[in-house]
């Protein structure tokens, strides 16, 4: 169990999908109907309950990734390129999603997502 929950907000076609707390859980969702759910992040994209394109994220703002040539993006998804780490970047306060699916790693998948 993490120390921190995310709220996730899950796209309107899923709804129709079961969802059952896990014991094992490092995130939280909220189905369209308000209901919230405790799942592990890596099952939203092993279900493909992972499109979150147009949605308002966190990556860039919670979440960095720096590559071994010293590239800053926001996110392991690559989603914007922030600068260079030795020249100076800058931080976001969210970005828009421009992904089909979220990167399947973990972190990415807790990030805190809005539907616009």
């Amino acid at each position: 169990m993490s120390q921190k929950l995310e709220i996730l907000f899950l796209p309107k076609e899923h709804k129709i999908l079961q969802f059952n707390n896990h014991s094992n859980y490092n995130c939280e969702i909220t189905a369209d109907s308000g209901e919230t759910y405790r799942v592990y992040a890596n099952w939203l994209h092993n279900n493909k309950l992972d499109n979150w394109k147009g949605w308002q994220c966190q990556a860039g703002a919670t979440r960095l990734m720096i590559d071994k040539n010293f590239n800053v993006y926001s996110g392991e998804c690559k989603n914007d390129h922030l600068g260079h780490a030795l020249e100076g970047f800058n931080m976001l306060n969210g970005t828009l999603c421009k992904q089909e699916t979220c990167s399947g790693c973990t972190d990415d998948l807790m990030l805190s997502k809005n539907e616009q």
